[in-house]
Formats: C-alpha cells, structure tokens, sequence
C-alpha cells in the first residue's frame, strides 16, 4: 500500500500537471474593438487554469513581447475568457503570437490603411451548433479571407446554463476550423441574434422585457456580452476600417429597441458615414423577410424605422439572417424595387435547421431564394464590390456586383 507521503506527493504532481494544462489546448478566436488597421484583440477560452498572458512580434522580429491578458469567468461554466488588446500596429502586417507556456506560434494580419487592392472577407449567420456549423467554418478558411462577419445566433444557447455546452463546442471550431493552412487565425466581427438571449419573447416586440441596463443586459446575454468586446454596450456600434469600409452593427430587438434610442444613434451614425464607399449594415432580424411574411411586426418596424436612414445614406447592400434559408432582394427604396435601391441579402444559414423560403414570384421584393446552407464571399475593390454566395459544399447559387455609389468617396 503506498505510504501517506507518496500519495500527498502524487496529488501534489496530479495538482501541477493539471495547472500545467498546454496553452494550445484553449480556443483561440480574434476579434476587433477598434480600427482593424491598427489594432487586434486577441480572445481564449479554456479552463480556469489557462494562460494569463501571450507573447507576440511582428513576423520579421526576433523579440517577443509579452502582453497581460484581462480575464473573467464565462458565466455557468468553468471556463476563463481571456482578451488581449494590441494597439498601434503596423497596417496590412503579419504578426505571430503564442499564448504562455505553449510552444505553438499562431498568426494574424491587421488589414490595409487603403484599399489599394481587392480585399476579401465572409458574411454569414446562424451558425448555431453542429456539424454544418464546423464544415462552414472549414469552408471559410479555406477561401483565406481577411476577417469573417457572423450576423448572429452564434450558438443557439439562448443565455441557459443548460447550453453551455454548445457554446464550447462553437469556441472550439473557431480555434479549430477558423484558420487558414499557413496558421492565420481569421478575425471575427459579430452581431447580437435572439438566440444569443434568454429573453422569453426573444423577437417580439415588447419594450418592457428589454434590460435597462448593463447589468441586466449582462445577465439577458450571459455568453455573447463575456465572450466578445464588441459591439460594446448596449450592444450596437459601428466598425470603421480606414476610411473605405464601415459595418453597422445593429440590434434587431435582443437587448435594445429597435426604434428609440437606437433609432437616433443610427441616424447620426449614418449622417457621419456617407462618404464610406463600402458601408454594411449588419443585423439578426430582417425587415424584408424570405421565410416569414412581409407583416410580420418586427420586419415592419424595421423597415419604418431602418430603411429609410439607409436609402438616405446612399447605403447599397445590407446584411439580414434569422430565417435558415438563402433569399436575395431587388434593389428596394420607399418598399419597391428601384435601380438606386437597397438589397437585402442573407438568410442566416450557415449551420442552423433549414426552413423552406418563399416562392420570389409570389413575393415582388424577393429576387431569389434556396433552401440552403450559405456563405458570402465580400470582395471590395476601389470602386466595386462583388458578393459570390456558396453553399456547403462550395458552389456557387448567387453573385451580385456592385459599384459604389457616385456619392461615396473616392
């Protein structure tokens, strides 16, 4: 029988091999809270006895540098999420990192001061929680885009301790699945979904079930709000990339009203924005809906409130989810089709239960819709931009191309 000493030692070695846990075992996502240019807030998850700090250079430096990392518990679980905020970087620069204790060097890219060149980036939604979910994100980094955009309902968790479990499961295909060959992990920018709060009537329009404040907007989205620093509180804010690219990132009625204070917010915002010549607005709930019907009283609202502050800013392309199926509109302005008109594209599908769309000869705002699993592929030029949407498996069911509104700048 081992002696009382030799077992106090071996739990003593058990303990130090479990704080001991490899770096490289935590999920690793990227993120922006400020100018993509400039800037990279580096997120991992793991358990609470992950790393507090990582090193990182630029690639064609010897020296590392090492970075605390600001960290809290993710609510109803076990694990430590851990943020890391580098600033002042150089624009369109590859840079490496590793987390401490691990040997494992990963890599990222800020994006260019200009755009000088064609720039690449994906749009999708409702990746939700299983294995279309995984291939989707296999899918993305094998096109190597610069950044990736998720329109909301991550993980379907709906706020519940209950559903940890799905939020682990999308934190570890980011780690995972969301990197391109060479290591380059693809920044993130996300927005609020239903499914991302536990709000009992989570696309309803009910004022008085919203939180008041950040405190309680804490406790409605428990995951979304410890897991990503932006949007900031309450929740919606704008993205600006240099001066050539700008995401609006909205909420459709999660944590924030959709008229209100949020409405003025976003007419000022899109007052300082027109000149931005690729300016997206990004959002959860859609106000041309491809699924539901075109009175429903959210989709409604929005396009009473919403709509017409994007026609007026010369906005172009907006990016809509929350049904699980592909739909594209024409162009639209004052609720019909027009050449100078918005179109309002996505479905959110890209790993969540599959709805069976409308039928676009029987809807004169829809241009077309698939029941399908679906991306975007976003290239921006100058004076251009093109829009391919694959599905699972990578073909191609829709491109759009457009050029940037004579309105914008140069």
């Amino acid at each position: 029988m081992p002696s009382p000493l030799h077992c106090l030692l071996s739990l003593t070695a058990l303990l130090a091999a479990s704080q001991a846990t490899p770096a490289a075992a935590a999920d690793v996502y990227l993120t922006w809270q400020h100018d993509p240019t400039t800037t990279m807030i580096i997120c991992w998850q793991d358990q609470a006895t992950g790393p507090a700090a990582m090193d990182w250079r630029k690639q064609d430096q010897n020296t590392w540098r090492t970075s605390a990392a600001r960290q809290s518990l993710l609510p109803s679980t076990e694990r430590l999420v851990s943020q890391v905020e580098l600033t002042g970087l150089e624009p369109d620069a590859a840079y490496e990192f590793r987390l401490a204790g691990e040997k494992k060097i990963r890599r990222f890219r800020t994006l260019p001061a200009k755009l000088e060149r064609p720039l690449t980036f994906i749009e999708g939604g409702d990746p939700q929680d299983g294995a279309p979910m995984e291939q989707m994100m296999q899918l993305a980094a094998s096109l190597d885009p610069a950044f990736a955009v998720l329109g909301g309902d991550l993980t379907f968790d709906d706020g519940l301790p209950e559903h940890a479990g799905r939020v682990e499961r999308f934190f570890r295909a980011l780690g995972r699945d969301l990197v391109t060959p060479d290591g380059r992990h693809i920044p993130l920018v996300v927005c609020l979904g239903n499914h991302d709060v536990n709000r009992a009537e989570q696309w309803i329009i009910n004022d008085q079930s919203l939180p008041n404040n950040s405190e309680e907007r804490r406790a409605m989205a428990p995951y979304f709000l410890a897991s990503w620093p932006f949007p900031r509180d309450p929740g919606y804010d704008v993205l600006d990339v240099g001066d050539y690219l700008s995401f609006i990132i909205l909420d459709t009625n999660h944590l924030n009203a959709v008229d209100g204070a949020q409405q003025d917010w976003l007419r000022q915002t899109l007052a300082t924005h027109q000149a931005v010549p690729h300016l997206f607005p990004v959002y959860h709930v859609p106000a041309f809906p491809g699924v539901r019907d075109m009175q429903d009283e959210l989709s409604k609202l929005i396009r009473e409130t919403w709509t017409p502050l994007f026609e007026q800013a010369q906005v172009r392309l907006a990016f809509e989810h929350h049904e699980h199926a592909f739909k594209v509109t024409h162009p639209m302005r004052g609720g019909k089709t027009s050449k100078d008109g918005v179109v309002y594209l996505g479905g959110g599908a890209m790993g969540a239960a599959l709805r069976d769309p409308r039928d676009p000869a029987r809807q004169p705002h829809l241009a077309k819709t698939t029941k399908a699993h679906h991306l975007h592929v976003v290239v921006l030029e100058p004076q251009s931009r093109t829009v391919r949407t694959l599905d699972l498996d990578g073909a191609e069911i829709h491109r759009l191309k457009q050029a940037v509104h004579a309105n914008s700048a140069d």
